[in-house]
This record gives structure tokens, sequence and C-alpha cells, in this order.
């Protein structure tokens, strides 16, 4: 959610709840377990540590490390006095809910720009069209338009939309209409610049209502350009928020547009009884761990379900949302159980949510190329929302300068985190070798081939040194068929990639297996066939 957009429906919703809660009895004990049958998805201890590998893997050990940026953190600002407290926490990614390439984010954090539209609605009619707002320019080569502003920032992540999904208060799209808007964007920026990498808007939340407009957006794409949607980078939010009242109005993140208010997840009332249940959200779950991690897995599993299992998944905002105390003695806003959303319920929150995120992977439902991690970058919200003294997740206390600032407890405890986890190790990982095919000119001649790797980063920071790669032609690695050199700078997290090849020459007919070692990373074989139309395998029959 962008701030002023967060700022109105926070208001609104404390209206319309502060005298329920401030009458509710404390009770001192939050339900901390969940069954994961909320949304159908695989139970925790499927879920193995992000160094797992599978058989033919071999194991990864850093190269060398940096004491930069890391690119697993990220942060929402809404200010440019943020800019120099972003700097303290070495976040390696940062964004500010649209596109502004003028202002000065500090080296080594990238830009993340955010094209933000909404569906043409007059007179409470949609229309099947979209328009761009808050800040985004429009379609054109014009030099007010988008066209100059990517081509000048080659290899940049360009996030399509925020919380389309949700009516009124974000971009507000029917899913039909929002796989047109992507299909335009994803061609106008791809056009412009092949390098870069475009992500789906993230949605409010995962739950069935939100999975079901992807779906929307999924197959309105197949039916309306007859090919798969083209995703480089799969994106998400995730916030523990009700879809809608026992009447069937919404509330919380709201029921997603165009999906069946059936599926949406129900508000407790107040109700501390419901919270037991699979079909509500009460408040006092907005930081539960366990729904947490559910909602990351059911992301990964619509992933792989769709063939999308081998690319990076993004959270680009996450934290807790509801307000924390008027004064020292008043609580603003309680949940069911009577608690308040304080400075140190925020912080368990962030240290618990920072351990599932850097450890949480699988083997059947993770990123391969990033040890199988099931997700690859998160980003907090946000530094200060400017909204006074109510916001819990804030990074910094209010009525700061760029030069003057005082973090909060949830801004120290961001900071010591991520500080603690230096050096940043830089991890080249081979994720992808060729297999090529070639003919010799006379049936026993012999012919040269070029052979490949894809490499990726899957490291927390950017490459400081060049790495060296080898193609060997035996497995034992002592018969050098060439070398390639990777420069310095390939980013962490395993969102890019770089090619490398060497030629191979006097193959003779048949089949020529060979091997690839990244310098201080793994090693990936693959082969060769010459006139593979004269090449007898082994046929072998099951009785």
């Amino acid at each position: 959610m962008d701030g002023d957009c967060r700022k109105q429906y926070k208001t609104r919703f404390v209206q319309l709840l502060l005298g329920a809660f401030l009458m509710l009895p404390f009770v001192t004990l939050i339900r901390q377990t969940v069954n994961v049958a909320r949304a159908g998805i695989i139970d925790g201890s499927d879920v193995d540590a992000p160094n797992s590998q599978p058989e033919h893997h071999s194991a990864i050990s850093a190269a060398t490390t940096l004491t930069t940026t890391n690119c697993r953190y990220g942060v929402a600002t809404l200010s440019t006095k943020d800019y120099n407290f972003i700097q303290d926490l070495s976040v390696g990614w940062a964004l500010n809910f649209t596109v502004n390439f003028s202002q000065s984010i500090p080296d080594g954090v990238e830009y993340t720009p955010m094209i933000r539209m909404k569906q043409v609605i007059t007179d409470g009619v949609r229309y099947p069209d979209y328009e761009m707002y808050l800040g985004t320019p429009p379609l054109t080569d014009d030099p007010d338009g988008l066209g100059p502003l990517i081509t000048a920032n080659p290899g940049r992540l360009w996030l399509v939309g925020n919380e389309v999904d949700r009516i009124y208060w974000q971009d507000d799209m029917m899913p039909d209409v929002y796989a047109m808007a992507y299909h335009d964007v994803y061609h106008f920026i791809k056009e412009r610049d092949p390098s870069a990498q475009v992500a789906v808007s993230g949605l409010v939340e995962v739950t069935p209502g939100r999975l079901q407009y992807l779906d929307i957006v999924w197959d309105s794409y197949l039916e309306m350009y007859g090919t798969p949607m083209p995703v480089d980078v799969w994106n998400f939010h995730l916030y523990i928020l009700p879809e809608k009242n026992a009447d069937g109005s919404g509330v919380g993140a709201s029921i997603a547009l165009g999906t069946d208010p059936d599926l949406a997840i129900l508000s407790s009332g107040l109700n501390p009884n419901l919270c037991a249940r699979d079909d509500v959200y009460c408040y006092a779950e907005h930081d539960d761990m366990g729904i947490f991690s559910e909602q990351v897995v059911a992301m990964r599993q619509w992933m792989k379900a769709h063939g999308q299992q081998n690319k990076p998944l993004v959270l680009s905002e996450y934290s807790l949302l509801y307000p924390y105390q008027d004064d020292g003695d008043t609580c603003y806003l309680q949940d069911e159980f009577g608690q308040c959303f304080t400075p140190e319920r925020v912080r368990q929150f962030m240290l618990d949510s920072f351990a599932y995120l850097e450890t949480a992977a699988n083997t059947s439902l993770g990123y391969p190329a990033d040890n199988y991690r099931l997700v690859q970058q998160w980003l907090w919200y946000v530094i200060n929302d400017g909204d006074g003294t109510y916001f819990s997740s804030k990074l910094l206390e209010d009525g700061y300068t760029a030069s003057d600032y005082t973090p909060t407890l949830a801004g120290e405890t961001f900071e010591s985190e991520v500080d603690g986890k230096r050096p940043f190790p830089t991890t080249p990982f081979i994720h992808q070798v060729s297999y090529p095919t070639a003919k010799t000119i006379t049936p026993t001649g012999t012919v040269s081939v070029t052979i490949a790797a894809d490499l990726v980063n899957n490291g927390d920071t950017a490459m400081a040194n060049p790495i060296t790669v080898t193609f060997y032609a035996d497995e034992a690695r002592t018969d050098v068929i060439g070398t390639a050199v990777i420069p310095a700078g390939l980013a962490g997290c395993a969102r890019h990639s770089t090619a490398v090849q060497v030629l191979w020459s006097d193959l003779t007919p048949g089949m020529h297996p060979y091997w690839v070692e990244a310098a201080g990373g793994n090693t990936a074989s693959g082969f060769v066939l010459i006139n593979p139309a004269q090449i007898y395998l082994p046929v072998i029959t099951r009785k």
C-alpha cells in the first residue's frame, strides 16, 4: 500500500473499531498454533533448510565476501529525508511506490520503480481500459514518457502495479483488465530494454481469493494473447488481514476484485472464540508466523502449479499495519485478546520473519538457482509514513531530518540484524549448461563446438572480484577445454544470470561429456552429440 492511501485506510479503520477494541477484556494468551489446512498448503515439516540440495548438485562455498549492501533486505521510503538512514541500514533495494529516477538513492541500493495504473471508472461504471497515475509517465517515447527512462536505466526490475486486487484504495483493477495492462507494459519495457526484468503487481496478501485473482489474470492473458503470461520475477505482499465481515461487506484487505466472495477470509468481529477457525483472520493473528509461512508456501505452490517454480519470488512489502499507543498508558488499538501492537511486538515479529525468510527453502517448491529458497528478497514497510506516532512498524521517529534522526526500536532492530550478518557472502552457482549437437563434414571427420554455461550469484551481495569458470573434458577435472572470466559486479540473490562459453575443438562422432567448475562455486556437467543421427544409444525396457 502507498502512504497516502494507507493513511486513509487506517483512519477509517480506527474510527470504526476503536470503541469496540477498548471494551475487550485483557487476555495474555494469543493463539500460537495455526491449522495449516486454512489454505490447503503443505505442512511446515516439508520445508527444508536453505542449503539443502538435490543429489545432482554439489555443495556451494562462498568465493569472496563484501561488506556493502545486502540484496535480501529492502525498505520502502516515502521521503527523500530517508536516504542517509537507508545507507545505515545496508539494504540492497528500495522503492517509493512510483517511478522517480531523479532521487539520490545511496550507492549499492537498487532503486525499484513501480508503475502505477488504475482501471478507468466513470460514474461508477468500469470500462475495459486503464490509465497511469501517481506520477507514472505514459507509455510513449516522448521526452516526458516512460520510454526514455527505460532506455536510460537498463537491467532494472520493474513492478507493474501495486495491489491491483484491492478496490478503491490502491490500483483497483479487475483481473482481466490487469492482464491487458500487464501485456502492454511488459512488451513496452522489453522492446526498449531486453535486459529489464518485469514483475507482476504484489497483491495485498496470499489467500484463496487472491490466488483466484491470479488464476483469472493468468487465464485471461492466455485467452487474449494465445501464450502464457511472461513474468521474469514473481512478486507478492504479505499481510494477515480479514477480507469481509459476516454480512458480506468488505473489511481489511477487502474482497479481491472479480473473485468469489465465498473464498474471502472473514473478520472475527472482535470475537476471540472465532480465532481458531480456518476461514477467519483475527487481528491477534496479524503477526502470526504460522499464517505468515502458510502464505509464502501457498504463493510458491501457485507458481509451481503454473510452471513458474524456476523463477525468483520477491516479497515487495510487509510489516505490521495496526497502530499501537496513543500515549504511555492507553492502548490505541487492541486485538481480540486486549493486546496492543507495541514496538516490542513489532520487534519480535521482525526477528521472527527475518529468521523465517532467511532459512525457508523447499526442494520441491523453491527456486533452484537460489538453493531452493522460497523467497529471494523481502522489503519492509516503511521507514516513516509521516502519520504521527501511531504507525507501529516505522523505522524512524517523527520530526527527523536527513542528517538528524532517531531510529525506533524497529529501526534499531533492523539495522543491527542486517549489520550482524556481515560479511555478506557471494556464491557463484552454475544453474544451466548447454547440450549442443553438430555434424562433421565427413563421417570420420572432426568439428568444433561452442559449449556454454549460465551462472548466477546466489549470495547476499554483488561479486567484488572476477570469477574464473573452467570447462573440462574429464570428470576428474584435469583435462582443460578452456576458461572464461565473469567480471566483478554480478548481483546477488540469484535474480540475474550471466553466460560464459568456450570453443571445444577436434570432436569426433559420438557423445562427449564435459564438466564446468566456477572458482569458489559448484560443478555441473553436460555433453555434446556429434553426428547424432549415427549414434546408437542403449535401450532399456521394463517387463
